[in-house]
């Protein structure tokens, strides 16, 4: 069916007659019932009936009116998805990563952000876990990973990763007198007897184990608090105390021999990285975009080792996860 004629007599319908029509479409009167009769030939059935004062529909020209009306909104709406998806390669986006992750992620993040959309902009904000809250709830950044995020009503909390966390120690060789099991493995209580460095509230992984110790065990007491994670391994690699982190937080200094990695169990504990995003932004086309690359940049990590304590994940290895 030509989308011309189609279009025609969608005018001459609503518009009540083709004179009327053929003004509003800047078309010669004959030319325009030239096309309605081409059109009613091409169906086979009279579409409108030819009245002193206008035109009126035949029942079979009043259902051909709706679905025609149906088909231009379809027309009208997917035009408007293909513009929309074209504005969604341009403008910027910020996102903000805490410090172990962005150092693991951003690079591979930001070559695959350039391949897929060239001409936007993405601009990356370190910072832990609360501050990344406050800074989407602010509209300082558009999205944020965060580990352990809070469950807010204005908050949309899209699970990515499940990993199990590691008491950080330092490197063999280092002489202390610490507690330490031979299996390889250790419990939460035997990890407490340790000298610790932790961060401070409300840092999301300080309320983690709180929330796991709140649970009937014994309160942590740090030997030291410190809100930074490189200032906290540098401190651990110097024989200082040891620490609580992801394993992928300290992937690469584990490789490197700076530090070791000693799995937490009875109970594990568990952390959950996650995006986060204002809710009323859920529509927004540039930050879906970024979302779907950094799935696919996490999923490589996962198949590369990089994060080996992985238990789960949502969809970013399509449930598949990376066991440790």
């Amino acid at each position: 069916m030509d989308l011309r004629a189609l279009r025609y007599f969608l005018s001459v319908a609503q518009l009540g007659g083709i004179t009327r029509a053929a003004q509003a479409l800047n078309v010669a009167q004959p030319a325009l019932s030239r096309q309605i009769r081409k059109l009613e030939e091409e169906v086979g059935v009279t579409l409108l009936l030819r009245r002193p004062r206008g035109v009126e529909l035949t029942p079979a020209g009043a259902r051909l009116l709706e679905r025609a009306e149906a088909v231009f909104q379809s027309l009208r709406e997917t035009a408007e998805e293909l513009r929309s998806e074209t504005l969604a390669g341009t403008g910027r986006i910020s996102l903000g990563v805490p410090p172990a992750m962005g150092v693991m992620l951003v690079p591979e993040l930001m070559r695959r952000f350039r391949a897929t959309l060239p001409q936007a902009a993405l601009y990356v904000r370190e910072g832990v876990g609360h501050w990344l809250v406050e800074w989407v709830l602010e509209q300082r950044v558009d999205l944020a990973l965060v580990h352990n995020p809070p469950r807010l009503p204005e908050l949309e909390v899209e699970p990515l990763v499940v990993e199990r966390m590691v008491l950080v120690l330092p490197p063999a060789g280092t002489a202390t007198d610490w507690p330490l099991p031979p299996d390889g493995e250790i419990s939460l209580v035997q990890a407490l007897q340790v000298p610790l460095i932790l961060p401070t509230h409300p840092h999301t992984n300080r309320l983690l184990l709180d929330s796991v110790l709140a649970r009937g065990m014994q309160p942590v007491r740090p030997a030291m608090e410190v809100d930074s994670v490189s200032i906290t391994k540098a401190m651990v690699g110097a024989g200082l105390g040891a620490t609580i982190l992801t394993h992928a937080a300290v992937h690469g200094d584990v490789l490197a021999g700076r530090l070791r990695a000693m799995p937490i169990g009875h109970p594990p504990l568990i952390s959950s990285l996650a995006l986060v995003r204002l809710r009323r932004h859920a529509a927004d086309l540039l930050p879906e975009r970024t979302k779907g690359l950094i799935r696919e940049t996490l999923s490589r990590l996962a198949r590369q080792g990089v994060l080996h304590g992985a238990l789960a994940t949502s969809r970013v290895l399509g449930g598949g996860g990376a066991k440790g």
